[in-house]
């Protein structure tokens, strides 16, 4: 229990002094209002660019603090902390960690009110995708400030500013790479292209993206790069431990890199190899979408196509909390001068962004007659529990992806388009509502600022 409240004591003392830093107010004001720009961009068109960039993109900036954390303390003489007070290394080290963390919660702090919005203006549905944006942000905080303090405390007494910039321009690399290199990818055979993304997994912004789904690519199983990153955090962490408490004079100023030079190439070459080593395979979205869309399978040819609403008042838009009906047909044509024997059809359908009674229908066995075809339906409640954006104009209604899939005799039939289903838009959100809550947050940090001045006498 010492070693707890010890530790946490020392956390809050740093998360504190590096709140009281001169460059932390306008850092946190420059994040708002980046976050505030983003929100007003991306919230109108797609909240999952938005969620994407300030879970996944901005917690990697941590780093640049991270690699600063012990090379400042010993610059500044605060780590003969160790030798004047009953404090060990592991403890020291614990209570960084655990400040970074922290410093992670008062950004995530700043991004309520716009969390708040997309809640209130897109469908309460949001708010369990908002929890596992929010723990994506802690694995990448605590793979950053793992590599960030293995690199700090390996870095010298006067590396204070020449670790920052390192740590910066690191995280530029960690989120630059995953988000746009797949994107050049895409014209390569998809074998190749899923061997080059493998390398990818250098940065954890990778892994959340295989799971989250919001890339160019999508991965068949994300665990394998979730693992890989949590055995990367585990490493830095333990190498880092090592090389502050092994390889250090006794002082505490500087570090023997002869000794320590071993520890520090086989950790970056763990961060660089050992997350690229599960196999992970990957399929390239479709590049368009629609309600429907036909496909060949051997003789006879395939379409499906989603409606919504009773078949006598035509054809219904989803609104939010309101169910209505959605009908899934699926017509197999036969062009043949001979009946085909078909022996199972199987449709499936899901969504992220509706709720249905029903998620699938099975047909069959049936004979398609011979230059004809036959019509098979299935119904299904659907409740719209979230909005792909936030509506911004009246009267345009929104896209959201159904993922659906057609097997035929054990065989899966392959659409050129994802579908999709268009559905109303929610309340009207005026997009000037952020900038109040964006001068209300910059208002707050440099008030507090600047009561934190020292008075003249």
């Amino acid at each position: 229990m010492k070693a707890l409240s010890q530790t946490v004591f020392l956390a809050l003392t740093d998360l504190r002094r590096q709140l009281g830093s001169p460059h932390s107010a306008i850092s946190f004001v420059g994040s708002i209002l980046f976050v505030g720009i983003l929100f007003w961009l991306l919230s109108g068109f797609a909240i999952d660019a938005f969620l994407s960039v300030a879970f996944l993109m901005m917690p990697m900036l941590i780093l640049a603090p991270a690699t600063a954390a012990i090379a400042s303390d010993r610059e500044t003489g605060y780590a003969g902390i160790l030798f004047t007070y009953p404090v060990t290394a592991t403890r020291y080290y614990a209570a960084k960690f655990l400040a970074l963390l922290l410093l992670l919660g008062v950004y995530l702090l700043l991004l309520v009110p716009f969390l708040v919005l997309i809640l209130l203006y897109a469908g309460m549905g949001w708010l369990g995708d908002l929890g596992r944006f929010a723990g994506w942000a802690v694995v990448e905080t605590s793979f950053v400030a793992a590599l960030g303090l293995f690199l700090s405390a390996s870095f010298g007494r006067r590396a204070t500013v020449a670790s920052s910039y390192i740590g910066f321009g690191l995280a530029l690399l960690f989120v630059i790479g995953p988000w746009y290199i797949p994107y050049y990818l895409q014209s390569l055979p998809s074998e190749t292209a899923s061997w080059l993304l493998r390398f990818l997994h250098f940065s954890p912004v990778m892994a959340a993206l295989d799971e989250r789904g919001t890339g160019t690519f999508v991965a068949e199983n994300p665990l394998p790069a979730f693992l890989a990153t949590a055995s990367v955090v585990l490493i830095l962490v333990a190498f880092g431990l090592l090389v502050y408490r092994r390889f250090q004079s006794p002082e505490g100023w500087e570090v023997r890199r002869t000794k320590a030079a071993p520890v520090i190439a086989l950790g970056v070459l763990l961060l660089l190899v050992l997350p690229a080593l599960p196999g992970v395979s990957y399929n390239v979205n479709p590049s368009g979408s629609g309600n429907s869309g036909c496909a060949m399978q051997g003789v006879l040819q395939y379409c499906v196509s989603l409606q919504t609403g009773p078949p006598e008042d035509g054809f219904e838009y989803p609104s939010l909390g309101v169910p209505i009906v959605m009908r899934v047909i699926v017509t197999v044509q036969n062009a043949n001068p001979s009946p085909v024997h078909v022996g199972r059809i199987a449709v499936a359908w899901s969504s992220r962004f509706l709720d249905f009674n029903l998620t699938g229908k099975e047909f069959g066995p049936v004979d398609v007659p011979a230059m004809s075809g036959l019509t098979l339906n299935a119904n299904a409640t659907v409740l719209l529990s979230r909005l792909a954006s936030v509506t911004v104009f009246q009267g345009f209604s929104r896209m959201v992806p159904i993922p659906l899939e057609l097997v035929v005799d054990g065989l899966r039939v392959e659409f050129p388009l994802a579908f999709a289903l268009s559905v109303a838009g929610g309340p009207i959100f005026s997009r000037d509502l952020v900038w109040v809550f964006v001068g209300l947050e910059v208002a707050l940090v440099l008030g507090r600022r600047l009561m934190r001045r020292p008075r003249k006498a």
